[in-house]
């Protein structure tokens, strides 16, 4: 469904608040529905987790040998007591790497197999749709993969706009438009997992919710970056709430369960080109068969 500019930006600001309202419900449906039911399917988790593991251990090496270079010759307490001591460091080194920049991203796409439960057990509860064989490496590789795509498009967005805005606008207003800007990208990420389950393609997906979303995206994004301000628990929660909001939110507000993507005027031109261009060339190929077998 088109819309005119006015009505897009009435309809945002109230879907945007709609979504905010929803995480209480999508908490209490996570919980009540115990949608973390199923995860052992995905035998990869644990093999994942200790891969983490290690990168978490061998960042905490490096920072043990980064911080005894600087201070060899303090006492042994200076480890765990004074403002600069190493558990001191240790925490705030993972908050910063944790809810800052690119890595934000690193943490979506670790927790994709998770994010990819969640939003197919949502679905599976509040539209009974379900996938075959979803738990399978198969379905669960092209859902990462597909993550990976989108969390590279969206921080090269985020950071275009953001180092634009950095050079053009005083420091409030700068401040404002890279959080919404950070927070429309991270609610549109997790929201593609919903149109992914109806087959729409990744450039498919972000006309959609561009032309009709975008305050979804905003309300998904807000509290999930807030969210991942968090360490630890915040970090993977987050994630997980977001995507089962998401898909309550966009089962309420959107008809693309039920009609599927509409494209536009321009996109089916377009299509039908493709079309046309496909089918000669499907009909040259079987020409020069034709001519080889006579």
């Amino acid at each position: 469904m088109e819309r005119d500019r006015l009505t897009r930006l009435r309809y945002g600001v109230h879907e945007f608040f709609y979504t905010l309202m929803t995480f209480p419900r999508a908490w209490r449906f996570m919980r009540n529905h115990q949608l973390w039911r199923g995860l052992r399917q995905y035998g990869w988790v644990a093999r994942g987790l200790v891969v983490i593991g290690v990168l978490i251990g061998l960042t905490m090496i490096s920072e043990v040998v980064e911080w005894w270079n600087e201070h060899a010759d303090a006492p042994i307490t200076a480890m765990a007591i004074g403002a600069d001591s190493l558990v001191v460091r240790w925490f705030w080194e993972g908050y910063e790497s944790l809810s800052d920049g690119a890595l934000n991203w690193v943490v979506l796409v670790l927790l994709e197999v998770v994010i990819y439960h969640f939003m197919r057990q949502t679905l599976r509860v509040v539209l009974d749709k379900d996938v075959e064989n979803a738990h399978l490496f198969k379905p669960f590789l092209q859902a990462q993969v597909r993550m990976i795509k989108v969390s590279l498009v969206a921080l090269i967005v985020q950071e275009s706009l953001v180092g634009l805005s950095a050079s053009l606008l005083p420091g409030v207003l700068d401040w404002g438009f890279a959080l919404a800007v950070q927070s429309a990208v991270l609610g549109f990420a997790i929201a593609d997992n919903y149109s992914e389950q109806f087959d729409l393609g990744i450039r498919q997906s972000l006309r959609y919710f561009w032309r009709n979303y975008i305050g979804v995206c905003l309300g998904l994004g807000l509290p999930l970056f807030l969210m991942l301000k968090v360490p630890v628990f915040g970090t993977v929660l987050g994630p997980l709430v977001t995507s089962v909001a998401a898909a309550i939110v966009l089962r309420e507000k959107s008809d693309l369960h039920l009609v599927g993507y509409q494209r536009s005027e321009k996109e089916q031109r377009r299509y039908e080109a493709r079309q046309i261009k496909q089918q000669r060339k499907a009909d040259r190929k079987a020409a020069r068969r034709a001519r080889k077998t006579t």
